[in-house]
């Protein structure tokens, strides 16, 4: 990690062609290489998690694809067009949350 006080560098945050990372800690900046996360490991948790994330965004997807549709949904949850995907997403998270609770109490 190299600290850098450069005037061009001070305002400016984020990776650079997967090779370097640029952060901002308070007032210095500092200039790492990209993680490597070719050996992570999910927890199955983790797995069933981005597996759910997966389905809510196919999902809203589908919802939003569909004029009649989408409609109906942003009447139901009484949202503006713009914030119908993020509700449709928080909606379908908490209908997988109520089924898998309905399914704990079997």
């Amino acid at each position: 990690m190299a600290r850098s006080s450069s005037t061009i560098l001070k305002n400016f945050s984020g990776g650079i062609g997967k090779e370097i990372v640029i952060k901002q800690y308070g007032d210095k900046t500092v200039i790492s290489k990209y993680p490597d996360m070719s050996n992570r490991t999910l927890s199955p948790k983790q797995q069933e998690n981005n597996l759910l994330m997966a389905e809510a965004n196919y999902a809203a997807r589908e919802i939003i694809a569909d004029p009649a549709l989408r409609d109906a949904e942003q009447v139901r949850l009484n949202v503006t067009r713009n914030r119908l995907y993020r509700a449709l997403v928080r909606d379908f998270y908490k209908k997988a949350q109520e089924a898998k609770e309905v399914t704990e109490i079997k």
